[in-house]
Parts: C-alpha cells; sequence; structure tokens
C-alpha cells in the first residue's frame, strides 16, 4: 500500500484575514453530506465555517454575533432562494459576500460554483469573492 502524499496549500495574503481574522463562511445546504465535506475542504484552507442545513439555520447563526464574511448557499433552497437569504442576511451584516452553488445552466449571476464541482472549483470561487471584495 503506497502511502498518501500531502500538500499544503496557502492562502494569499488578502485572502487569509479580514481585519486580522480568518475569513469566516456560512455554508448553507440541505445536503449534509456536502455541507460537511465542504466544510471540512474550506477549514484545510484557512477559513472558519459555520454549516447551516436551511435559511432558519442560517438567520440563526448570523444573528449569534459572529462576524460572517461569505454566504455559500444553495441557488434554489426548499425554503426560499439564496439571493433572498443574503438580502435577511444583509440586515445584520451589510457587507456579506455571496456564493452560489447552482445546477448546470444557471446563469443568474456571476458568482456560482455549478454542481458537480471540484474541491478546487471550490477554493477558487470562493479566494474570487473575497478579492473582488478586498479589491
Amino acid at each position: 500500500m503506497k502511502p498518501f502524499a500531502s500538500c499544503r496549500v496557502t492562502i494569499p495574503e488578502t485572502m487569509s484575514s479580514i481585519g486580522g481574522r480568518r475569513p469566516c463562511v456560512l455554508f448553507v445546504s440541505d445536503d449534509q453530506d456536502l455541507r460537511a465535506v465542504s466544510a471540512r475542504v474550506l477549514e484545510q484552507e484557512g477559513y472558519r465555517v459555520i454549516p447551516a442545513r436551511h435559511a432558519g439555520h442560517a438567520l440563526l447563526a448570523c444573528m449569534s454575533g459572529e462576524p460572517i464574511d461569505v454566504l455559500v448557499s444553495d441557488l434554489c433552497m426548499g425554503d426560499g432562494s439564496g439571493p433572498a437569504l443574503a438580502e435577511r442576511l444583509r440586515r445584520y451584516s451589510a457587507e456579506l459576500r455571496t456564493l452560489y452553488l447552482g445546477q448546470p445552466g444557471t446563469t443568474e449571476c456571476n458568482a456560482v460554483v455549478v454542481r458537480p464541482f471540484t474541491r478546487d472549483d471550490l477554493v477558487a470561487r470562493l479566494g474570487a469573492v473575497l478579492a473582488t471584495a478586498n479589491a
């Protein structure tokens, strides 16, 4: 059996901290496996991740006072849409940035990761969202 190779990825300084802290991602999806894997990937990349199963959990997380930098959400959810959720969350965090998880053919907005996506796709799109906000 061959040993697993590991590699370390560094987040560029412009994305590694916001006000001296790690960026916080609120990840909203009703897919439990997707939430768990994405949280693990993003935490390995240096992000703090708050997973939420639906919009109600996301609102509670945002109201808790934890500064949320990026909302990663399904574009279409059972209890609303990602953009509608983002609009509600901006009442608590005006600087909130968004990245949506969409289905093939999604063209509603620029900040979309189309399913199925890879680890690299998610990390790159999230980095781009933060980089454009910091520019």
